[in-house]
């Protein structure tokens, strides 16, 4: 199974033409154009997607729940990756949108099924409910919390030094993983107060949330995607060192045994299988990265 590598999604007005036209300079893996209740001509929609793709991101569209079939129809054309939902509460909600989004694939000439979903959950309901959420389309292949959304549900101001989404944060990280879905989101309390900070501050937070079981982020400034990226990707000494792992347990498997000593440490069956994760995961990022270099370089 292929990994997705999605790291950093960078999410921009798609009124903010100026924004729009310069996104694809900032080497996100995604972009996401909010369409914010902006009436804006399908020509124009169009353009900005094929914009924002210019650097080999893959481009989403953000729809308002309240017009989604108008909104769909706005959104869904070819060069789009997919489309981000929000204020999702319920199954039948993701249901919903993926029969609109079948018809328009229909109707548009694309290939059935291709239109990915990134869920908003910004409710208790929605948290209450993302086993069922999660599990109520193929097309779902992100899920992140608005926590700043849903503090508000939660009827309370959130303090920096306490963070109260422990809880739901930790759930949608099991309930997406067991699902084979990727769970999105910034550490607290960036993740509902977000902001601009220094390179390594954003990368040290970023990092806490690949640790907290986040496969990427959704950023709100073009400062966070270098330092998102570089979190979410193995470094070199992370390679090189799993590397090291998978030949000392080869070895010493062909030598008859299960565990083997490497640099004071004793490498077992579970040490090497992450090792496997790890490198995979690494050789997804270069060809990531390789792709969008290649996109570059073909402008």
């Amino acid at each position: 199974m292929a990994i997705l590598v999605r790291r950093s999604n960078l999410l921009l007005p798609l009124r903010d033409a100026a924004a729009v036209a310069g996104a694809w300079r900032h080497n996100a893996d995604a972009i996401t154009l909010m369409l914010d209740g902006a009436a804006i001509a399908p020509d124009s929609i169009k353009a900005a997607i094929a914009a924002a793709a210019k650097g080999g991101a893959e481009v989403f569209v953000r729809v308002d729940k309240a017009s989604l079939q108008t909104d769909l129809e706005a959104a869904v054309w070819p060069g789009v990756c997919g489309i981000m939902l929000p204020l999702v509460e319920s199954a039948a909600e993701v249901a919903q949108a993926d029969a609109l989004a079948t018809a328009l694939e229909k109707q548009r000439g694309m290939a059935t099924a291709t239109l990915q979903f990134i869920l908003m959950l910004e409710s208790a309901r929605g948290v209450w409910d993302i086993r069922s959420i999660i599990k109520a389309s193929s097309r779902v292949t992100q899920v992140a919390l608005d926590e700043r959304a849903l503090a508000g549900d939660l009827g309370f101001t959130p303090l920096p030094e306490l963070d109260p989404f422990d809880y739901a944060r930790g759930r949608l990280a099991v309930e997406a993983t067991a699902a084979k879905v990727a769970a999105i989101g910034m550490a607290y309390p960036l993740s509902v107060q977000p902001r601009e900070l220094s390179e390594a501050e954003l990368h040290e937070l970023a990092t806490k949330a690949r640790n907290l079981g986040m496969k990427g982020v959704i950023c709100p400034y073009a400062s966070w995607v270098a330092p998102v990226n570089a979190a979410f990707t193995p470094t070199p000494a992370l390679v090189e060192w799993n590397r090291r792992v998978r030949e000392a347990f080869a070895a010493g498997v062909a030598a008859g045994t299960a565990a083997v000593p490497l640099d004071g440490k004793m490498i077992d069956v579970p040490v090497d299988e992450w090792a496997i994760v790890v490198l995979a995961m690494a050789e997804a990022c270069a060809a990531r990265d390789a792709q969008k270099r290649a996109a570059v370089s073909a402008k």
